[in-house]
């Protein structure tokens, strides 16, 4: 180690120096690992931390790091990638440190395994250039999201050649109700308004050379609320996205477990092959329970999960 530096700044160096590989072959690499597309979300509710966690630290970034460390071990083995929702931090004192801890953790003892923030940054591009420094480099993650909604620079502002190989991933069809208000809005060609930015996202990712990174956000097939209990599962925004980006770009799908998503019909419509996809789970992961045996639950979501997905792709092939 080169004289003053510490151990975080070695990590980093690293960490760099790992970086030829680019953020979709890690996900390539880790599915024919370990035979998953499980993305485990890490989002604490500091109200919801187990007693024993509770007990053993005097602050809630202690406890939370604790927390949510014990689960990224457990579901290690059944993991294609982790994905830390910022905002779960911020909400809390001392939360960025507890964040900061949770990936120096990930990429210390689990280096194989990718690690994507959820933060939804989308600003204009020196403000958005603040957002790469402050995670690409500072956080020290695989990769992030974004809105697209102020343009093209929202995207290539998140670019450069000190962060290279990260993945880019643009919002296009979330798994929120609400949504609907505004991503399924027609535009005067007859196209919703998330086909239109499908279509921007890639063609934005090609002109600034991310498209091997780059990724959408689109949500895992639902059963819509006014059909409920129909079994009418609607998945035809999965497969028209693919229509669109063909498999240049991966998904990024949130909406199974708590959401009420279908794993079959998602993965039937959108995956690809290795490195094109990954199905988030967050709330039912981590809050598997309560008790002393909460990293041991998790662990038992998160491959029954992986066991789900890998049946569904069996049936769907």
């Amino acid at each position: 180690m080169p004289p003053g530096m510490n151990s975080r700044e070695k990590m980093k160096r690293e960490k760099i120096m790992s970086e030829a590989i680019g953020f979709r072959q890690k996900l390539v690499l880790r599915e024919r690992k370990v035979k998953s597309l499980v993305c485990v979300g890490l989002d604490p509710i500091m109200e919801k931390c187990p007693d024993i966690v509770r007990r053993s630290f005097p602050s809630d970034w202690r406890r939370c790091a604790k927390w949510m460390t014990e689960i990224v071990d457990s579901t290690a083995p059944y993991t294609l990638h982790f994905k830390p929702q910022v905002a779960h931090y911020e909400a809390f004192e001392g939360g960025r440190l507890a964040l900061q801890a949770i990936v120096d953790h990930i990429h210390k003892f689990h280096p194989s395994i990718p690690v994507f923030l959820d933060c939804k940054r989308g600003d204009i591009g020196r403000t958005q250039q603040r957002y790469r420094i402050a995670h690409l480099e500072i956080d020290g993650v695989d990769g992030m999201n974004f809105g697209p909604y102020m343009g093209s620079e929202c995207m290539e502002s998140l670019i450069s050649n000190a962060t290279p190989g990260r993945a880019i991933v643009s919002l296009c069809y979330t798994s929120n109700p609400s949504a609907r208000e505004v991503q399924d809005i027609k535009l005067a060609d007859g196209r919703h308004y998330w086909e239109f930015i499908a279509e921007r996202v890639l063609a934005w990712s090609e002109k600034f050379g991310v498209q091997a990174d780059a990724g959408l956000v689109m949500a895992a097939a639902y059963e819509p609320p006014e059909e409920k209990g129909s079994g009418n599962i609607f998945s035809w925004h999965l497969s028209r996205c693919r229509e669109i980006v063909k498999d240049y770009l991966w998904f990024l799908v949130p909406g199974v477990g708590t959401q009420g998503g279908f794993i079959f019909q998602t993965v039937k419509a959108g995956y690809r092959g290795e490195g094109s996809m990954s199905i988030n789970s967050a709330s039912e992961i981590d809050f598997a329970s309560d008790g002393p045996d909460f990293a041991e639950a998790s662990a038992k979501v998160a491959m029954k999960m992986q066991r789900n997905i890998n049946e569904a792709l069996v049936h769907a092939a």
